[in-house]
């Protein structure tokens, strides 16, 4: 049923697949998001699909650190916000047959957002999403032809948080007042005035 879903996801993103370096162009803030800390996991039973290459727990949760902090450190909102991020499956596509049998390589994450100021975890139950390797020319024969398995795992975990980022987006979490107290770089509490207030 998990990968009968997943084929299902994958065919319906197959032609909205969207490019993950959009570094260059400018931030457009998402209310008053900042990030607070990332914190990847990857499911102790990590699913490996069918006719996939292996990529260990650690492997993964590697590449969405980087990943997800190269995203979300780009964003200077007045609140601090964490996000929880699980692999929960992934293909590392191998070499198939090309045009017939050419596989995809497709990662499912789970997202969790805590609002740092409360400490509310502000997901009701964590958020399932399923990308799919960037497509391309090359894509056409397959990644499993045109590139390694760390290659691949990089994509994936960028398309992971670009499509995070878009999801946020839709959220009305991220509209209210600033709650982050800058102090002048001059000014630095004392031991006793921390005691005292």
């Amino acid at each position: 049923m998990f990968w009968r879903a997943a084929s299902l996801c994958l065919l319906l993103l197959a032609g909205c697949s969207a490019p993950t370096q959009d570094f260059n162009s400018e931030v457009v803030p998402i209310g008053n998001f900042r990030l607070g800390e990332i914190v990847p996991r990857a499911e102790a039973e990590l699913t490996k699909g069918p006719f996939s290459r292996l990529a260990s727990r650690e492997d993964w949760m590697d590449a969405l650190d980087l990943a997800f902090n190269s995203r979300f450190s780009r964003f200077e909102g007045g609140s601090y916000y964490h996000l929880g991020i699980t692999a929960a499956g992934y293909v590392l596509a191998k070499p198939g047959i090309p045009v017939i049998g050419a596989p995809k390589s497709i990662l499912i994450f789970t997202v969790i957002v805590l609002e740092d100021h409360t400490g509310k975890i502000l997901t009701e139950k964590p958020h399932q999403i399923t990308v799919i390797e960037q497509l391309s020319g090359a894509s056409f024969l397959g990644s499993g032809f045109t590139r390694r398995r760390e290659e691949q795992l990089t994509d994936l975990a960028q398309q992971a948080a670009r499509a995070t980022e878009n999801w946020l987006r839709t959220q009305p979490w991220f509209d209210g007042p600033d709650t982050i107290v800058e102090l002048p770089n001059n000014l630095e509490p004392s031991v006793g005035e921390s005691a005292t207030q």
